[in-house]
């Protein structure tokens, strides 16, 4: 009898650990101030081990607050958290995690400075590195608050090289001066390299790519005025451990001329991948229409190993129905969030689509303008709709093997100076200055055999109205879709990749000052 009450009270024990482990909800209660933008996963290995919050917890007096980081594990126990006072001066302006080390942007108003701090997955700050403000970097920080005060704005000026440490760029402008810094900094050492440009009387302004497994990547849009209708698109390698230059070249290289969207490095190999759109070499980039899809593939040192260019009216159209201005169908200019490449050497790019419409307000205000015998640049006639999703799948070649849309409801954006923007130029505005495309996320296992992309939709039907979570599921070869609703009605919410078969919805109550977060079951 003893030792069936001794096996029954085991196996209760073991039970209740299984569910303390298995916790799925969690709530902070009395947060003074938060931007869920700055939280986000922890990954290592492909794999999630947990997240981490920064907030504002306490207000200590008129010029102190109380700040928290707080730690969680993947079933959202807390693991750590530690609190800290400073100025109510400092801005949290974005921050990332590289699968080390968590890094934290803050504008320091009070010692006008950006300060970089870093913090290891114990709690414990390692390193802080300051950027003291110049006259040229002040309008950049200005526009930078502005801009950021949304909670759902991305990261667009700090990017984590994983297990290596951080990258930012900032803008530098004085007078006719257009040009910027950037600046790295390690994490398992205290020690930073700023890169400046050599032609500072461009204007040249850029945008990070990605990196391979020694450089950083910038595709660099130049103009030799600000007024200027010629823009050209350089790519800018720059080495990791030192910041010296890898390469830089316009990316008219070749026959076409070439504008990347995003780089990954390739696996089992040193060379990265890029992809994007083409032009023909005397097209106007701003106005002209694109002529397909092309890839390079590249070595550290900026050598051209292989390239592809895929024609919207030869290979796609096979596959996707395309007008003549280069859209696919109702899709429109497509950008590409991610390149996904599996164990069996197919490579999948997860793609949402984006075009101008006509937009009532920014006509009216041109109207009025001109009736006032006024003109205003910042006014556009148009407006942007974020269409669907679309996957294509290429062989390793590169040539199209299959491509689908996923049917979403769409959205619109107003968007200052729309109408001056090029195809590529838009999509950069889309999404980091205005957070307006609906992908969440992709995710996969450490074999590469299979993946997942998320994304929300807003639904507005009979049965539901609402928010809802979307998940395409590559298995086994098979592609599967599955859905979630989403109603909430919380001031902000954010969807974070969670454990195999889960989701993480992380929801800010203003008004109660509250911070929720669940996992949510998906197929």
């Amino acid at each position: 009898m003893k030792k069936r009450l001794s096996l029954l009270l085991l196996i209760a024990l073991l039970v209740l650990q299984q569910n303390s482990n298995a916790q799925s909800k969690l709530s902070i209660d009395n947060i003074k101030s938060v931007y869920i933008r700055n939280s986000g996963s922890i990954i290592a290995n492909e794999e999630i081990k947990g997240y981490f919050l920064f907030y504002q917890s306490d207000k200590i007096d008129k010029h102190t607050n109380e700040y928290t980081l707080q730690i969680l594990d993947e079933n959202l126990n807390k693991v750590k958290n530690i609190k800290f006072t400073d100025s109510k001066n400092i801005v949290l302006l974005e921050s990332s995690y590289n699968g080390s080390d968590i890094m934290f942007m803050f504008y320091d108003e009070d010692q006008k400075q950006m300060d970089y701090r870093t913090y290891g997955l114990d709690g414990k700050q390692k390193f802080s590195y300051q950027q003291p403000l110049d006259k040229k970097s002040k309008r950049y920080v200005e526009q930078q608050l502005a801009t950021n005060s949304s909670e759902e704005t991305q990261n667009k000026n700090l990017f984590a090289i994983e297990d290596k440490g951080f990258v930012t760029y900032i803008p530098l402008r004085e007078g006719r001066q257009y040009t910027y810094e950037v600046h790295f900094y390690e994490t398992d050492k205290k020690k930073q390299w700023t890169y400046t440009p050599e032609d500072p009387e461009k204007v040249a302004q850029p945008q990070f790519l990605g990196y391979g497994d020694s450089v950083v990547i910038f595709e660099v849009m130049k103009k030799s005025s600000r007024m200027s209708n010629k823009m050209e698109a350089w790519l800018l390698g720059l080495y990791i451990h030192n910041g010296k230059k890898a390469f830089e070249f316009e990316t008219d290289k070749e026959k076409f001329n070439f504008f990347p969207m995003n780089v990954t490095a390739l696996r089992n190999s040193n060379d990265f991948l890029l992809m994007g759109p083409y032009y023909n070499k005397e097209d106007n980039v701003i106005k002209d229409k694109s002529k397909g899809l092309g890839a390079w593939i590249m070595n550290n040192q900026g050598k051209i190993v292989n390239s592809k260019y895929n024609s919207w009216d030869g290979d796609i159209s096979k596959h996707l129905k395309v007008d003549s201005r280069g859209r696919v169908d109702e899709l429109g200019y497509i950008y590409f969030h991610k390149i996904l490449q599996t164990d069996d050497g197919k490579i999948f790019a997860i793609g949402e689509g984006y075009k101008r419409v006509a937009s009532a307000l920014g006509i009216g205000l041109t109207v009025l303008n001109a009736a006032a015998g006024g003109y205003d640049a910042r006014n556009s006639t148009t407006k942007i709709k974020i269409t669907d999703m679309v996957m294509m799948q290429f062989d390793s070649k590169f040539n199209v093997q299959n491509a689908q849309i996923y049917d979403k409801n769409s959205n619109s954006i107003e968007m200052v100076a729309a109408d001056f923007f090029s195809a590529p130029m838009l999509a950069y505005q889309i999404k980091y200055a205005y957070n307006g495309f609906d992908y969440a996320f992709s995710q996969t296992d450490k074999s590469h055999s299979t993946f997942s992309i998320g994304y929300t939709d807003y639904v507005r039907s009979k049965e539901y109205k609402g928010l809802t979570f979307n998940a395409i599921s590559y298995y086994n070869n098979n592609i599967t879709t599955d859905k979630i609703n989403l109603k909430s009605s919380s001031s902000s919410m954010r969807i974070l990749p969670a454990k195999t078969g889960s989701i993480m919805v992380l929801e800010y109550f203003k008004k109660d000052k509250r911070l929720d977060m669940r996992l949510e079951k998906v197929n």
